[in-house]
């Protein structure tokens, strides 16, 4: 079911992006890649089990998020993936035929459960989108204090040079 869920994942990448993450399998080559499908494998051991770990959990999210909240992601986009797994999960269980009336509690518990999973996951990309926005500001007026040394220098020195005529 991971193997379904990256492959969603990817293919909200441009489309000469999703070769490259498909196959690059090396952490160094392709960053963004091997942190998705290692997050991808955490988060569905957590969110498939009985008591998931809200730890675990929240490491996960967080991790699969804020590679997303970098890139130029629209919100909806960057947490919208997570409903896939209510998709993906259904089709499984339509493939097997077997027995779904039985699984319908579990079913909705589990579809609760990565609704609660997605406002998560909203709120770290809010985090995360917050804190792009501060750096952005941050070196902006780090720019700006450097031109207004830089000015004020200039100026003293074009006061002294008028003083001195």
């Amino acid at each position: 079911m991971s193997a379904r869920w990256i492959e969603v994942v990817h293919g909200t990448y441009p489309f000469d992006t999703i070769g490259f993450l498909r196959t690059k399998k090396d952490q160094f080559a392709n960053p963004v890649g091997y942190r998705t499908e290692e997050a991808a494998k955490a988060l569905m051991d957590v969110v498939f089990s009985e008591r998931p770990d809200q730890e675990a959990l929240a490491t996960a999210v967080e991790e699969i998020v804020r590679v997303r909240a970098i890139q130029d992601f629209s919100p909806e986009i960057a947490v919208g993936v997570f409903f896939a797994l209510k998709d993906i999960v259904r089709k499984v269980l339509q493939e097997t035929g077997e027995g779904q009336e039985e699984y319908l509690p579990a079913l909705l518990a589990l579809e609760s459960r990565v609704d609660a999973l997605v406002l998560m996951a909203f709120g770290v990309y809010a985090r995360c989108r917050e804190k792009l926005h501060q750096l952005r500001v941050d070196e902006f007026k780090r720019q700006y204090s450097q031109i207004l040394r830089l000015a004020e220098k200039k100026a003293e020195k074009t006061d002294k040079a008028d003083s001195n005529n």
